[in-house]
């Protein structure tokens, strides 16, 4: 997983901790408008990083290549065959 992935899946994961409780602070109206505006800043801001991620995703990520959509072929015959009469 590469470092951007990595930095990515732990803000959303902030998000996540921190949603509930600010969840129950707005229903009681004691959340400020500053912390809801700071939050929707960081939930668009990491929307916009998931999005431009997917965007960029063409096919499958490993070891940090990209691989094609197009099936992966070996050859016929990976070794030579053993015609010994």
């Amino acid at each position: 997983m590469i470092r951007e992935d990595r930095e990515l899946l732990a803000e959303l994961a902030q998000l996540n901790r921190n949603m509930a409780p600010l969840a129950l602070r707005i229903m009681d109206s004691s959340a400020s408008a500053v912390e809801q505006g700071h939050y929707a800043q960081r939930l668009i801001a990491a929307g916009h990083r998931l999005q431009c991620r997917a965007d960029g995703m063409m096919g499958a990520v490993i070891e940090g290549t990209v691989e094609t959509e197009e099936p992966l072929a070996l050859p016929a015959h990976t070794v030579e065959p053993d015609w010994r009469p």
